[in-house]
C-alpha cells in the first residue's frame, strides 16, 4: 500500500525535490501520502496531546523506534515539516531511495565521522525552520528489549541549537506492524505527544540530564500503556 500511494504521488514529489526545489512543501506531500497509507492500511492512529505544537516553531522529536511503520506514522499525525534521520542503507532501494536521500539526513552509524557530518547536516536543516525526528535509540531495537538505551545526538543537538525537543511515545506499532510483516493486520494504534521540553529551563543544561528526562518520560507512558492492556 505504501509503494502504491507513492506512485500517485511520485510526479509532484520529484518536481518539488529536483526542479523547483521546496523542503517544506515536500514535508507536506509526504505528510498526506503517509495519511493515505495508513488509512487505506486500515491502521488508524489515536493520537493524545499534552501540548499543541506551535506551527511556527520547529523542534526536536524524539520517539521510541519498534517498526517500520514509525516514519509514516509520525508523519501523519504531526501537522509541521518535519525530516527524519535515518540510516543510509534504504538510500539504495530504487526511486525511493533516492526521494529519501534528498529529503532526509541519512547516517551510516558504522562510521563515527558520518555520524558527525549527519548531525551537522541536522543543525543546517533546523536553521532553515523545519523541525528533525530523530529516533534516540539508534534503530529499531530486538524485540525482547523494552526500551533501549538512547544515543546522546539528538539532546547534544537540542542544547546546542537551543531547540525545544519533544518525546513521542508508540505503544502498539509493534503488534500491528511488526518486523514479521506477515503478522501484521489493522487496528487503532495508540500516540502520545508529549509536552515539548526546552534544554534552557533545566538548572543542569547537560546532554545526559536531557537524555534521562526525555528516556524516563516514554518509558513510564510505555509501562502505564501495558497496564492499561
Amino acid at each position: 500500500m505504501f509503494f502504491s500511494v507513492f506512485l500517485i504521488f511520485i510526479p509532484a514529489l520529484f518536481f518539488f525535490t529536483s526542479i523547483c526545489q521546496n523542503n517544506k512543501t515536500v514535508c507536506h506531500l509526504t505528510r498526506y501520502w503517509s495519511k493515505l497509507t495508513l488509512y487505506l492500511s486500515f491502521i488508524f492512529p489515536k493520537v493524545e496531546w499534552e501540548e499543541k505544537l506551535t506551527k511556527n516553531e520547529h523542534y526536536i522529536f524524539c520517539p521510541n523506534h519498534v517498526s517500520t511503520l514509525d516514519i509514516p506514522l509520525i508523519l501523519a499525525i504531526l501537522p509541521i515539516p518535519l525530516q527524519f534521520m535515518g540510516k543510509a542503507e534504504i538510500a539504495s532501494i530504487p526511486i525511493f531511495g533516492w526521494l529519501y536521500k534528498n529529503n532526509s539526513v541519512i547516517v551510516d552509524r558504522s562510521k563515527i565521522k558520518d555520524s558527525y557530518y549527519a548531525f551537522k547536516k541536522a543543525e543546517e536543516k533546523l536553521e532553515q525552520g523545519l523541525s528533525m525526528c530523530i529516533f534516540p535509540e539508534g534503530g529499531i531495537p530486538s524485540e525482547k528489549i523494552f526500551l533501549k538505551k538512547f544515543k546522546n545526538g539528538p539532546f547534544r543537538l537540542a542544547i546546542e541549537q537551543n531547540i525545544k525537543i519533544v518525546p513521542i511515545t508508540l505503544a502498539d506499532n509493534k503488534t500491528y506492524f511488526p518486523q514479521e510483516y506477515f503478522k501484521g493486520r489493522p487496528g487503532i494504534v495508540r500516540v502520545k505527544i508529549h509536552k515539548a521540553i526546552n534544554p534552557a529551563t533545566f538548572e543542569e543544561k547537560t546532554i545526559e540530564n536531557l537524555n534521562t528526562t526525555v528516556y524516563n518520560t516514554i518509558f513510564e507512558q510505555l509501562k502505564r500503556y501495558e497496564n492499561n492492556g
